[in-house]
C-alpha cells in the first residue's frame, strides 16, 4: 500500500483511519438500536443499560487517558470527558439507585472492557478508543441529544447531558476538526497505523455488540437517519417485536446531469455568503443544488467549507480541511474510490439530478469508481452486520 502513504502530508491520518471504517462506521449509523433513538421510540430500560455501559467505558477511558502519556496526552482534554455528564444522565433515566444497577455490567459491556484494559498497556491502542468515542459523541451528539430529549418528555429536556459539552470553540464539530488536526501531527510510521486501524476495527465490533444487546432487550422499530434528517415524523412505539428489516438494495447507477455548464468562479457566488441565492457545491464536477441541506451547508454548518466549491477529494478521503476543495489533481486508494461512488450516491438520493457539470475536469472520471454499495445514512446499505 503506497498510493495513499504517499499523500500523507496532505491529508492526514484522520482521514485516513475514516475511510477505512467508513463500512463500520456506516454499520453503528444504520444499527437497529439506534434507528429506535432516531424515531424517539426507544425503551427506556435499555437506553438505561447502554448509558450504564458508556459510563463503565467512558470511566476506565478517562481514567487511563490521565495516566497514559503521549500521545494519548496530547489530545485528552477534561471538557470531553464524559463520565460525570453520564452519572447525571443514569440519575435522571435510572432514578436514584443507578449506581447499584450499573454495578452488574452486561456481557457485551464487559467484553469491551476486557479488550480496553488490554489497550491500555499501549497508549497507541488506547488512543484508538479514545479517537472514536469522544468523536463519535462530538459529532452525532447535537442530534441524538435532541431525540433522547423529546423522549423524556420534559421542559426543559432533560437526561442528555451525555451529549452536551462546554467546549472553547464555536461549535461540537469545530472541536472535533481541532480534535483531526492534533492527531494528524502525530509521528505515526505506516506499521503503526495499519496495527490502529485493526485495533479500530476491533473496537467497533465491540460497539456493534452493545448496541446488539441494547435492541436485543426490547427490540422496537426505528427509522433511519437520512428520513429523520429529510423530515420524516417519527413512528409510535410498535409493540416488541419489529418487523424485520428490508434486504439491502444496491444503489442505482448515478443520475446524468444535466446540462448547465459551470466555473469555478460561477460556482462560488453560491456559497452561502448572499442569503437570496441557493446553496450549490460539485462532486466529480457534478453540481448539485444543496440548498434543502442549509443546516449542514450553509454558513455556521459543519460542511459549510464545500458551498460553493468542488468537494471531491474532501470527501473521498474524508477530511474537511477548506484548503483542499477545490482539488482536482490526486492519488485515491481503492478505499477512496469507494468511498467517492457511495457519497455519489448519496447526493444522487438526497438532492437529486446535478443541475449540471463544471468545466474543469478531474484526473478521474466516473468509469473509473467501483460501483456504489451504499447510500451512506439511507436504508440501503451494505454495511457489515454486528459479528458479536
Amino acid at each position: 500500500m503506497s498510493g495513499g502513504y504517499a499523500n500523507l502530508s496532505t491529508r492526514g491520518h484522520s482521514s485516513w483511519f475514516l475511510t477505512r471504517t467508513n463500512k463500520e462506521h456506516a454499520a453503528t449509523m444504520e444499527h437497529p438500536f439506534m434507528r429506535s433513538i432516531y424515531a424517539e421510540t426507544f425503551d427506556v430500560e435499555a437506553y438505561c443499560q447502554y448509558l450504564a455501559g458508556l459510563w463503565h467505558i467512558f470511566s476506565t477511558i478517562e481514567e487511563q487517558s490521565l495516566k497514559a502519556g503521549d500521545p494519548v496526552a496530547q489530545l485528552d482534554d477534561v471538557k470531553l470527558h464524559r463520565r460525570e455528564a453520564l452519572q447525571q444522565d443514569l440519575a435522571f433515566w435510572w432514578g436514584s439507585d443507578w449506581q447499584q444497577k450499573a454495578s452488574n455490567v452486561s456481557t457485551a459491556t464487559a467484553a469491551y472492557l476486557r479488550q480496553l484494559q488490554k489497550d491500555s498497556a499501549d497508549p497507541y491502542s488506547l488512543l484508538c478508543h479514545h479517537f472514536l468515542q469522544y468523536n463519535a459523541v462530538l459529532s452525532g451528539g447535537q442530534f441524538l441529544g435532541s431525540k433522547v430529549a423529546k423522549r423524556s418528555k420534559k421542559a426543559p429536556p432533560s437526561g442528555v447531558h451525555f451529549y452536551t459539552f462546554a467546549l472553547e470553540e464555536p461549535s461540537p464539530h469545530a472541536r472535533v476538526q481541532r480534535y483531526l488536526d492534533d492527531l494528524d501531527k502525530l509521528n505515526l510510521s505506516n506499521e503503526l497505523r495499519d496495527r490502529m486501524l485493526q485495533t479500530m476495527k476491533t473496537i467497533y465490533r465491540l460497539i456493534l455488540g452493545t448496541f446488539d444487546e441494547a435492541h436485543q432487550l426490547c427490540p422496537v422499530d426505528g427509522v433511519s437517519y437520512a428520513s429523520i434528517k429529510a423530515g420524516a415524523a417519527p413512528v409510535d412505539p410498535p409493540p416488541l417485536a419489529a418487523a424485520p428489516a428490508a434486504s439491502p438494495k444496491v444503489p442505482p447507477p448515478p443520475v446524468a446531469p444535466g446540462d448547465r455548464k459551470f466555473t469555478l468562479q460561477e460556482l462560488v457566488q453560491y456559497d452561502g455568503s448572499d442569503a437570496s441565492k441557493p446553496l450549490f457545491m460539485s462532486l466529480l464536477g457534478r453540481v448539485y443544488d444543496v440548498s434543502s441541506g442549509k443546516e449542514s451547508f450553509g454558513p455556521g454548518g459543519p460542511y459549510a467549507a464545500f458551498a460553493g466549491h468542488d468537494a471531491t477529494y474532501n470527501l473521498a478521503v474524508m477530511t474537511l480541511k477548506k484548503q483542499t476543495v477545490d482539488t482536482f489533481e490526486y492519488v485515491l486508494e481503492p478505499d477512496d474510490k469507494e468511498c467517492l461512488a457511495d457519497w455519489i450516491a448519496y447526493f444522487d438520493n438526497h438532492y437529486g439530478k446535478p443541475l449540471g457539470t463544471l468545466d474543469k475536469q478531474h484526473c478521474i472520471a466516473l468509469k473509473d469508481l467501483p460501483r456504489a454499495t451504499k447510500i451512506p445514512f439511507s436504508q440501503e446499505t451494505e454495511a457489515p452486520a454486528s459479528k458479536l
